[in-house]
């Protein structure tokens, strides 16, 4: 898990401070899920809305909004670029352990 931490934190640090706040935001803050993407999008004209379809496009495909994307204001669309290029960035199983629905899926064979 030591590499995939280090790779987290070397993305992380190529982020805008704007993307890390959404991003952190976008993330459960406590709890056994602490870390993890909530399971839900959060409201739609926030940042955090921008960070959490980034994510999923690379965590769970399945959860993200075409229209969400399609709508985004300038910034949020930057954001959401951000923030997808570094799940694309991380190790397959890193990103499917962001979501438990992904991670379900792949524990029953589905995926």
């Amino acid at each position: 898990m030591t590499t995939t931490t280090t790779t987290a934190t070397i993305a992380l640090a190529n982020l805008s401070d704007a993307a890390v706040a959404a991003l952190q935001a976008a993330l459960v803050t406590r709890g056994p899920r602490k870390g993890r993407l909530l399971s839900a999008a959060p409201p739609s004209q926030s940042m955090a809305y921008a960070a959490w379809q980034g994510a999923m496009l690379s965590c769970n495909p399945y959860k993200a909004s075409i229209a969400a994307l399609m709508f985004m204001s300038p910034e949020q669309r930057a954001i959401q670029k951000e923030v997808t290029a570094l799940f694309d960035a991380l190790p397959k199983g890193a990103r499917i352990a962001m979501d438990k629905d992904r991670q379900a899926l792949e524990a029953l064979g589905a995926w």
